[in-house]
């Protein structure tokens, strides 16, 4: 099955990237869409969004993303929980990508499910 992850840019349109390693995406590949080290933030949304076994869904960000002064991602931070923005107060920053996980293995969503989680959410 082909799996696709929802990369959040800061400023454009939010759009869909098939996985280019089986049901994940490659560490670098992770990295260059978040231009830096991944860090890992939970999402709010509810695991079952993902419609398929998943511990939770997971936003992946650039650990240094406010350090570097990039942009606010809004879209980014709105998915995220309070607690990890201060209510919005320290907003995500740069780039995002939006992914199932499951145990260790950080995973793409089938494409309807994909869609679905762009129209209604970003």
């Amino acid at each position: 099955m082909n799996r696709y992850m929802i990369v959040i840019p800061a400023k454009n349109r939010s759009f869909l990237l098939k996985c280019d390693e089986g049901d994940g995406m490659k560490p670098e590949t992770l990295q260059k869409l978040v231009s830096g080290y991944v860090e890992t933030v939970p999402a709010a949304l509810d695991a079952t969004w993902a419609r398929e076994e998943a511990d939770r869904l997971v936003l992946l960000v650039d650990e240094e993303g406010r350090l570097k002064c990039k942009a606010a991602n809004q879209r980014a931070t709105n998915i995220a929980p309070a607690d990890v923005t201060r209510n919005g107060m320290q907003p995500l920053a740069g780039a995002a990508v939006l992914a199932l996980q499951r145990g260790d293995k950080l995973m793409g969503f089938s494409k309807h499910v994909a869609e679905d989680i762009l129209k209604e959410w970003l």
